[in-house]
């Protein structure tokens, strides 16, 4: 008897490698973006259309009647809906207020670490920790400073003076939406920080040396070569806080739901409440179109100063090339000679600036603020969480120095707690394998080689990526259903995988194209084939910023909620599902102990908190040159 030889494993290589090298490059291009064409094909582009199309049917989960066809009858009801013609303009105020409140504080931020200090490793730390948070737990966090009878807030204000007793914060409608947009900022502060930062880095120090050299004050340097410098950065930061902000619901979902009344329900918040509370898919379908016009338009602007428009004239106007209050342009020659070689009239003017110590002083000052207000909430958590229950609710605080470890040991013991530890380690590490792996091969075709349909393919992206996740979760539901994919870690990974993918190619293609072509070219003529060069020399020339995204994902995918809400039940209940529902006595798991919420809270931001300690760094350049680049 023959047996038939197997071929080994590196022979089947080389003849796929040697197949791969006869495609002519277009091909090879189609080939490696295929996955992710049909990942966005099959998983985000239907529910896309399936919304356009629900929008003009009466679906009614819980009400009697057929589902029927009604064309535009849906946007008479909208805008017959006084509920949420309501919650536009907050869904608007809410908005404007966060990113008033949010800018400021992002571009004193980001001066205040574009210094160079000692304590640069722990503020970068500090900074990243509030974005590094996942939204529930963010909200939870605020929550529980500002409950009305022992919260912290509640017992700093009784102890100053400024009330009396127990303090209604999120009762009152002006102050739960006030609190509710503190709480976004604090969030959101550290991404647009880093952004800025990057943005200031940029700026010549030669353009702040011929500044002194003609006299000007901090204060002028600040306004007449930062801001100019800066400014279109400041523009599209503007922009993408509002972007970001129309989108809030984790947070709104664990601080307020939505209340009192509806007094902080948003556009978002109440797509959700008639979707998936009311069932009213249809409806709901047209009010999500409604959000995803507003926010495709502001991504739209956000673009066109991107690639062009504004921002290109704007960065046409440098500081170097005209005069701007002070500056001359005689100055920026002089920036590289001695005193001794300035003319008389530079040495002899004088300009007033703050002494040496209270200059300390203040960045001392600044940095103590800037801790207090990024790690303050956290740590307040922890805190609570060693204590006692009586010793964190009782008025005032009977705080003790025996920490009490009793909350975490019921929790790490606790079945339930464990298998969604283990649900969403599987979501994280399976949906940022698959997705980075996915997205690796769709970017390096968009980035070097000559692929068909390029422009359109960028288009797709780019709209896929501006369409929240709220729209795409209505019809992705059904299909789910339908395919068996609901309430399982399966599905939720492709979930991930799909909604991830535009961001992630976006980002990967910028980094491909700063790996320089001769690496490839010289490998190539070395004899290495397409998939060897592109396995041994590209990507392992782009690993620093594979690791970046790679990290990102990782923070991302475990912090999400929204899909876990939708998309599981209690097969696939992942660590922020089960802390959104923590504190509802119809929730998961009922209502427990204060400290046990503030171990749990901690519990689900733990992991995050290790990523950001070990892994600064990179998640610094990541968002920055991310965010920025793309």
């Amino acid at each position: 008897m023959t047996t038939e030889a197997v071929p080994a494993r590196g022979s089947v290589s080389r003849r796929i490698s040697r197949r791969v090298d006869r495609l002519s490059d277009r091909r090879f291009a189609l080939l490696l973006f295929v996955p992710a064409a049909v990942f966005i094909g099959v998983i985000v582009l239907p529910p896309i259309a399936a919304v356009f199309v629900m929008s003009l049917y009466r679906i009614e989960l819980l009400q009697d009647g057929p589902t029927r066809f009604l064309g535009l009858d849906n946007i008479t009801r909208m805008f017959n809906d006084s509920f949420f013609v309501d919650s536009i303009p907050r869904t608007l105020w809410f908005a404007v207020g966060t990113t008033v409140l949010t800018i400021p504080l992002a571009l004193a931020t980001a001066l205040l670490m574009n210094r160079r200090s000692r304590f640069e490793t722990p503020l970068a730390v500090a900074l990243l920790l509030p974005w590094a948070i996942a939204p529930i737990v963010t909200g939870f966090f605020w929550r529980f400073i500002f409950q009305p009878s022992f919260g912290l807030a509640t017992q700093v204000s009784n102890g100053l003076g400024l009330t009396e007793g127990a303090v209604p914060w999120l009762q009152e409608p002006t102050t739960a939406l006030v609190l509710a947009m503190i709480a976004t900022a604090w969030r959101s502060v550290p991404l647009l920080a880093l952004i800025i930062l990057s943005a200031l880095k940029a700026v010549p120090n030669q353009l702040y040396r011929a500044a002194r050299m003609d006299g000007a004050t901090p204060w002028q340097a600040f306004r007449s070569i930062t801001l100019p410098s800066i400014g279109p950065t400041l523009l599209i930061a503007t922009i993408l806080q509002i972007i970001v902000s129309l989108q809030v619901f984790d947070l709104l979902f664990q601080l307020t739901r939505g209340g009192p009344g509806f007094e902080t329900t948003t556009i978002t918040y109440y797509i959700f409440t008639a979707a998936f509370d009311n069932l009213s898919l249809g409806y709901s379908a047209m009010l999500a179109l409604f959000l995803m016009a507003i926010i495709v338009a502001a991504s739209g602007a956000t673009l066109y100063l991107r690639s062009g428009g504004l921002l290109r004239r704007r960065q046409a106007k440098n500081p170097a090339d005209e005069p701007a209050g002070r500056l001359r342009l005689d100055s920026a020659a002089r920036a590289d000679q001695s005193p001794q070689e300035w003319p008389e009239d530079s040495r002899k003017r004088r300009r007033w600036t703050l002494p040496p110590a209270v200059r300390r002083v203040g960045s001392t000052v600044a940095i103590g603020a800037l801790l207090v207000w990024s790690i303050g909430p956290t740590l307040w958590i922890v805190l609570a969480s060693l204590q006692p229950e009586s010793a964190v609710t009782s008025v005032p605080l009977d705080l003790t120095a025996r920490l009490d470890f009793s909350q975490y040991v019921d929790i790490l013991t606790n079945d339930k707690w464990l298998s969604s530890i283990w649900v969403s380690l599987q979501i994280t590490v399976g949906s940022t394998l698959l997705t980075l792996l996915v997205a690796a091969l769709a970017a390096y075709p968009l980035a070097r080689l000559d692929l068909p349909g390029k422009g359109a393919a960028i288009a797709v992206l780019m709209f896929a990526y501006t369409v929240p996740a709220i729209v795409l979760l209505i019809p992705l539901l059904f299909i789910f259903n339908a395919l068996n994919l609901n309430d399982s870690v399966i599905g939720l990974i492709v979930a991930h995988v799909a909604f991830s993918l535009p961001l992630t190619i976006w980002l990967l293609r910028n980094i491909f194209a700063s790996v320089p072509p001769a690496l490839e070219a010289s490998a190539r003529m070395d004899g290495c084939t397409r998939l060897g060069t592109l396995f041994r020399v590209t990507i392992p020339s782009a690993s620093a910023g594979l690791a970046a995204t790679a990290i990102l994902l990782l923070i991302s995918v475990w912090n999400e909620f929204l899909f876990a809400v939708v998309l599981g039940n209690q097969g696939a209940v992942t660590v922020t599902r089960r802390i959104g529902y923590i504190n509802s006595p119809s929730g998961i798991s009922g209502e427990p102990p204060y400290t046990y919420q503030a171990a749990a809270g901690i519990v689900a931001v733990l992991p995050v908190i290790v990523l950001v300690i070990l892994f600064h760094r990179r998640i610094r350049s990541g968002l920055s040159e991310g965010y920025l680049k793309g």
